[in-house]
Parts: structure tokens; C-alpha cells; sequence
């Protein structure tokens, strides 16, 4: 058999719809199966590609209608900025399948993604300056681009290979990058569900992402994420020390997992984890001032201080720091309570005036 032929019909929708900040993509494609491929893993590989060809067009579309330019991102992203706004646009779009069929031999699909070109601009911006979720992304996409690398190439192998025990051991190992594939794209609609506060529907969509990947590390961080906000917080610890285990210098799942059991009432082991976090990552704001917040409830309010000194160090403008560094300090019998809440207010941190109506001269 020949090596399967991607046969690609492209079409480009660049009419708005009726309302005018909208602008949707669209793109359709056939992939030819090979002889290791079913419908779950042609429509897994369709989807793939679709994503990537519509989240380019994305890119090439804010790159030529200077919606966003490099200089407005710090110069971030100077190598190539056509395929990081691709990266980062993952993050913040949703692809919608329009059309699909299976004849047994090829699969059609019909998909868009559509933005909302008043919101982009400043969703990219935002996006972008969160580095932990721009590696994330990075990181999926390097995950998606590995198995489609390895799925070319056991198809190749499987076309050379004349062993009937040899083919279903190739087989094996397709089903496998397979099902990384489907997983990746699962986690990103998962992800998208979990943003727009479809709890439900992101942790069944976690679950489906894990049941096809076990190992996938951030989907039981996400799962957890979800959990800790639907008030299930035993069953979201659980996800998170999951994903400690499969990744044991994992920062951020410390974190998590601290605001998880702070949440609970686990005050003590939840300074635990935000100290395990800050010693993987000794420049974790957020650390900081989470252990800052549970020292506070364990009257630790020397301490507490401390934490939240360093996570204003670290982050000027967190104004909840502010806020309850000034809380430490009132607790103590210290001076120094009302300027720090008075620049809670100046960021944005309201419950700030109550204690300055309180407990500071007007």
C-alpha cells in the first residue's frame, strides 16, 4: 500500500457575521486512511490538522491587520510571531465542527473557529504575559506535533513491513500516538469549558483527556482546578497530588494543592505545600502570599508578614498582599497597617476601605 496521501481541500471564510466584531475561519480537509487507521483515529488526526491550519490563519490575520504588534509584547516573540499568536490563540478560541464524513476510506471534515476581533487584541496581550500558561500551550502543541511526526512514521513502517506479528505490534504503537493526539485535542476543549466556567462539562472533559491518557500531567491539575472551584476539595487534593506524582518538581500543582486544603480547613498542610513550592521556585509571588494567608489563620502573624513582604517584592502591584500584610500588622500592634491598606485601595482592592473606616484616623 502506498504511503496515504493528505488530500487537502482549503477554503477561507472571511465574511463577518451579523455582528461586525466577529470574524469567522474556516477550513475543510480529507485525510486518506492508511491501513492502521479507523474512523476514531482518522477524525483524531482531521482535527488536528484543522486546529493548526485555522490557528495560523489566526496568526497571519493579526500579523496583517496589526491587531497586535511584537513591540506591544515585550519583543517576546521576534522569531516567529505568525506561529506564537497560533500558540497563545489556542488558549483563548474554540473550534466548532461543522460537517464530518467517514466512507471507509477517507474522512471529510468541515470546522471554524471564530473570534471576536474587539476582544482579541487584549486577550493575546493578557494571554501572553501569563508565561506558566504560554508554556503550557507550548507544550501541547510540541505534544500534538510529536504524535503526528510518529504517526507518519509508523505508517511508513507498517507499509514496509511484511510480518503479520511485526504489523500489530506497529499498530499497537499507532493506537497509542493516537490516542496522545485525541487527548491533546480533548484538553484543549476541555480547557475551553473550564475558562468559560462549565465546570461540569470541563471535568468530564479532564476525565475523557486522562481516561485516554493516564500520564497527561496537566490534565489532573486542571481536573483539580475545576474541582477546587465546584467546592470539591478531597477529591481535587487527590488530583493534584496525582500530578505531583507524575511530575514531583511540578510548582504550580504545590500551589494548587495548597489553596486546596486552605479551602478546606488543612491550614497546616497547606503552608506545607506553598513551602514546597517556594523552595522549587524561590521568585513564586503567589506562593508567598498564599502561605502568607494560612499562616494568618494559624496566628502566625510574624510570619505572615514575612510571606507577604517577599510576595510584594516580588509582584508591586498584588494589592490583596497589601491588604493583608496590613492585617498582619494590625495584628501585631504594629504602625503601618493603613498605608499598606490605603495602597490596597489604590490597586483595586476594595475590602481595604472597610479597615481604613475602622481602624485609621480620616
Amino acid at each position: 500500500m502506498k504511503i496515504p496521501a493528505l488530500l487537502l481541500l482549503v477554503t477561507f471564510a472571511g465574511s463577518y457575521s451579523s455582528h461586525a466584531q466577529e470574524k469567522k475561519f474556516i477550513k475543510e480537509y480529507t485525510y486518506k486512511a492508511s491501513e492502521a487507521d479507523s474512523k476514531v483515529s482518522c477524525r483524531a488526526i482531521a482535527i488536528n490538522q484543522l486546529r493548526s491550519m485555522l490557528l495560523n490563519e489566526i496568526g497571519v490575520y493579526v500579523e496583517s491587520n496589526q491587531l497586535l504588534k511584537n513591540t506591544e509584547l515585550g519583543g517576546k516573540f521576534s522569531d516567529d510571531f505568525v506561529e506564537n499568536i497560533s500558540t497563545i490563540s489556542a488558549g483563548i478560541t474554540k473550534l466548532d465542527v461543522l460537517g464530518e464524513t467517514w466512507n471507509g476510506e477517507t474522512f471529510w471534515m468541515k470546522a471554524a473557529i471564530t473570534v471576536d476581533t474587539t476582544s482579541l487584541q487584549e486577550s493575546l496581550k493578557r494571554l501572553s504575559e501569563d508565561r506558566r500558561k504560554v508554556r503550557e500551550l507550548e507544550d501541547m502543541k510540541q505534544r500534538l506535533n510529536e504524535a503526528d511526526q510518529k504517526l507518519k512514521a509508523l505508517t511508513q513502517e507498517l507499509n514496509t513491513q511484511k510480518e503479520i506479528n511485526q504489523k500489530a505490534a506497529i499498530t499497537e504503537k499507532y493506537n497509542e500516538q493516537v490516542n496522545t493526539m485525541s487527548a491533546t485535542n480533548f484538553m484543549y476543549t476541555a480547557k475551553a469549558k473550564y475558562e468559560s466556567n462549565d465546570l461540569k462539562g470541563a471535568i468530564e472533559g479532564f476525565d475523557k483527556v486522562i481516561s485516554l491518557d493516564p500520564k497527561f500531567t496537566l490534565a489532573y491539575a486542571y481536573r483539580g482546578h475545576a474541582k477546587t472551584s465546584a467546592g470539591n476539595y478531597t477529591a481535587a487534593i487527590d488530583d493534584f497530588s496525582k500530578a505531583i506524582e507524575l511530575y514531583p518538581t511540578f510548582d504550580a500543582a504545590y500551589v494548587d494543592r495548597a489553596h486546596a486544603r486552605f479551602f478546606s480547613g488543612d491550614y497546616t498542610g497547606s503552608v506545607a505545600d506553598f513551602t514546597k513550592a517556594v523552595q522549587l521556585n524561590r521568585n513564586y509571588a503567589i506562593a508567598y502570599a498564599g502561605r502568607g494567608e494560612a499562616e494568618m489563620k494559624l496566628k502566625k502573624f510574624a510570619a505572615a508578614q514575612h510571606d507577604f513582604d517577599k510576595a510584594i517584592q516580588l509582584d508591586p502591584k498584588n494589592g490583596l498582599a497589601y491588604f493583608s500584610r496590613g492585617m498582619a500588622k494590625q495584628r501585631q500592634g504594629k504602625s503601618g497597617a493603613c498605608a499598606d491598606w490605603d495602597k490596597a485601595t489604590q490597586l483595586n482592592c476594595p475590602q481595604a476601605y472597610e479597615l481604613i473606616k475602622k481602624f485609621c484616623k480620616q
